[in-house]
């Protein structure tokens, strides 16, 4: 007999190809700079884009810089990078390229700002580094590159699993083994 709980079932997002939208009246270029090669990975697309309503947005720690068209750069500050994205135009489409956590933090922003998620487009990330969420402490940890990972809140030894929560851009980190805390698998990388 079967049980109603799968352990395979996976929450992991699917990324499509981008494509262009050519009927949409602005189009959004979001890149992470400290991401190496996301940028150039969208650029490409930027490139194709035929219209002459678009512009290149390369996010860095400290500031945000806007490129228009002719990729002349303007200077934002971070806090102010809400109010733009909320003044984009109705019929807007948004590419996103950064990191898997980077691309949903960009994703919730700009729902927040008014957009539909069909109105967003992420890009496969390169990266295999995972934000993993503690269901234990609730600590988020960035960077995670393997599993199982120790907690830096708890203390306890994390199975990363697939399953993932687009609201916090984030993999779930259970508890490796509670009965038996000294039968910890070995490290493997995450994919």
């Amino acid at each position: 007999m079967e049980s109603a709980y799968d352990a395979r079932i996976k929450s992991r997002p699917l990324y499509s190809p981008i494509v262009i939208r050519d009927n949409a009246a602005f189009h959004l270029f979001i890149a992470e700079e400290s991401t190496e090669g996301q940028a150039s990975g969208l650029l490409w697309i930027f490139n194709e884009c035929q219209s002459q309503v678009k512009s290149w947005l390369g996010l860095s720690a400290d500031d945000v810089l806007i490129f228009s068209k002719n990729m002349r750069p303007a200077s934002v500050k971070s806090e102010e990078l809400s109010l733009a994205l909320s003044s984009l135009p109705l019929a807007s489409q948004v590419y996103v390229s950064g990191s898997e956590s980077f691309m949903w933090d960009m994703h919730n922003l700009l729902i927040d700002a008014g957009l539909l998620t069909e109105q967003v487009s992420l890009m496969t990330p390169t990266s295999s580094i995972r934000r993993v969420f503690c269901t234990h402490c609730y600590t988020v940890m960035e960077k995670v590159e393997h599993t199982p990972v120790t907690c830096q809140g708890c203390q306890r030894p994390l199975l990363v699993r697939d399953h993932f929560s687009r609201v916090h851009g984030a993999y779930v980190g259970l508890n490796v083994n509670a009965e038996d805390v000294n039968d910890i698998p070995e490290k493997e990388a995450l994919t």
